[in-house]
């Protein structure tokens, strides 16, 4: 049961995808989405940076070590 409901739910997803797909290809504000959007890869448009606890950057690879 737990295999079919995973392939109903990528399955509705997939369609789901399709569905947004159409309709902001159809629509004028959808397509200005579209092209602002640039089709870039997740994770390409904006970089993350690792913050401490103040909210400012981290030194270095010392650092990132001593959280792990």
């Amino acid at each position: 049961m737990a295999r079919m409901a995973n392939a109903a739910s990528a399955q509705a997803l997939d369609i789901s995808k399709e569905r947004l797909r159409d309709f902001l290809e159809s629509s004028e504000s959808g397509r200005q989405a579209m092209q602002m959007s640039g089709n870039q890869p997740r994770g390409e448009g904006v970089r993350m940076e690792r913050l401490n606890g103040e909210g400012q950057k981290m030194g270095g690879l010392e650092e990132d070590l001593d959280d792990i």
